[in-house]
């Protein structure tokens, strides 16, 4: 077994003729490359089309989903409703496919079903604006304390 180590990045190399074209020479002449605009009004990404001036999180009633909680509430609440609503709409759903299992209810609690994970999984999307600017701030508090053991040392 060979004692050299082998540094294996996780991440593809970058395109090398982007690479070449921004080197510290080309950056002080000016010959660099311009960083593309800004993307104005829509786009394009995996075949849907996606508006600048939409919010990150789009309300439901955007998607054509009924909203089944008010406009505003407490989301850790309403949370553990619908978890609640989940598990009785399964529960449902169990007992309709072992008591009659042709039974055109069935679609109905699937249907139901299929709507409650939409609204929990929007509502966790909610959540997630707060967790970045949390996480960030945790990873800035680590980032400083790192940097006063350093310079106490």
């Amino acid at each position: 077994m060979s004692s050299d180590a082998v540094q294996v990045s996780s991440l593809p190399l970058p395109p090398m003729q982007y690479v070449s074209q921004y080197t510290d020479e080309m950056i002080r002449r000016g010959r660099a490359p311009k960083p593309p605009p800004p993307i104005q009004d829509t786009y394009h990404m995996f075949g849907n089309t996606f508006n600048t001036e939409e919010s990150i999180i789009r309300p439901l009633e955007s998607q054509g989903i009924k909203r089944l909680y008010p406009q505003h509430f407490d989301r850790r609440r309403e949370l553990k409703k619908l978890n609640l609503s989940l598990l009785a709409n399964f529960l449902d759903l169990l007992d309709l496919l072992v008591n009659c299992p042709d039974s055109p209810k069935r679609t109905e609690k699937v249907d139901d079903l299929s709507l409650l994970f939409i609204h929990i999984h929007h509502l966790l999307n909610e959540f997630r604006p707060h967790q970045a600017r949390e996480t960030l701030r945790v990873m800035m508090e680590l980032q400083k304390r790192q940097r006063i053991e350093t310079t106490n040392r």
